[in-house]
């Protein structure tokens, strides 16, 4: 084991911090609150449940029928609900008149999206498709960096070809994934039809196409950057493709201290393994991350190297 008993205890106390400020207003709703109050000031509005009618009204082009119509608007604002799609949320955030740069910080901090989805590939000649371009560019060459990185014996061992590589990306991603959650690998599990339960959901990923969630990015560039990290670098990649950059302060759209654990996780690890030889920090990361997977239990939305295809 690389991975000392005092990073251990210090992981164990990590994992339960951040499960504990779980249990805490969200950080955001202060902010969305203090931009809500500003909308009742400006609306000359005195009770909530009108300023509420009013948002409910600029969102649907309609007078809310039932007291019911507008409890949506009450729990979005109270935290105890989110808007369940994009349209949602951004029709929520220009009823109640935010600005541009605060309508991003709706998606990207308050929401935990991105602040822009492409349903299909856009025309590269347009802003939207040299923003497409630029942000496919740099996960294209995130992953091919990956794939240099796997060992010779590893590739032979598949027999895959060097230049099938790219081929075969999605299938060395799950198994890596696999190894830090200390899954074994069973007979046959170096095939590559193992892990084709994750190919369409990669696919579209990889493709930048359609939502993809905040934790989804984070793992794919852990898991591509490895072990060449660091918080500097993966708050980085972040901007890059449109998110929030690590935050300690940010939580995910169901309350999850998700930031503070990945920053301090990285923290750790970059005090633990200063000096080591690369191969000697991709074991810590997989053993460290082993350990502070067991302290998160069944916390899903703070396991960061989880997703719901290596189940079982």
């Amino acid at each position: 084991m690389i991975v000392t008993e005092q990073v251990k205890a210090e992981l164990e106390e990590l994992a339960r911090t951040c499960i504990r400020l779980g249990e805490e207003e969200r950080p955001e709703m202060v902010w969305l609150k203090k931009r809500y109050e500003r909308f009742r000031k400006t609306e000359g509005i005195f009770k909530k449940t009108e300023a509420d009618e009013l948002i409910y009204a600029k969102m649907y082009a309609s007078l809310p029928q039932k007291s019911s119509d507008t409890l949506k608007i009450r729990y979005w604002r109270t935290g105890r609900h989110m808007p369940v799609n994009r349209s949602q949320c951004v029709a929520f955030g220009r009823a109640m008149d935010l600005s541009e740069e605060e309508q991003r910080e709706l998606l990207i901090s308050y929401c935990d999206r991105c602040d822009r989805t492409f349903g299909t590939e856009p025309e590269p000649e347009t802003p939207e498709g040299r923003i497409y371009e630029q942000r496919r560019s740099r996960l294209d060459e995130l992953a091919a960096e990956y794939l240099d990185k796997i060992h010779p014996i590893r590739r032979m061992r598949m027999g895959v070809r060097r230049q099938d590589m790219k081929h075969y990306l999605r299938h060395f991603y799950y198994m890596d994934a696999r190894a830090y959650l200390g899954q074994k690998n069973h007979k046959g599990s170096e095939k590559h039809f193992d892990s084709i339960n994750y190919d369409s959901e990669f696919s579209r990923q990889m493709l930048l196409l359609g939502e993809i969630p905040r934790r989804s990015m984070i793992r794919h560039i852990i898991i591509f950057a490895q072990p060449f990290l660091n918080r500097r670098l993966v708050s980085e990649y972040l901007e890059g493709f449109g998110y929030l950059p690590l935050t300690e302060k940010h939580t995910t759209a169901r309350g999850s201290h998700l930031d503070r654990l990945i920053l301090g996780f990285l923290k750790l690890y970059e005090e633990s393994c200063r000096g080591m030889d690369p191969a000697e920090c991709s074991v810590w990361l997989q053993e460290a991350y082993q350990c502070l997977d067991v302290c998160l239990g069944e916390k899903e939305d703070l396991r960061f190297l989880y997703f719901k295809a290596l189940k079982g």
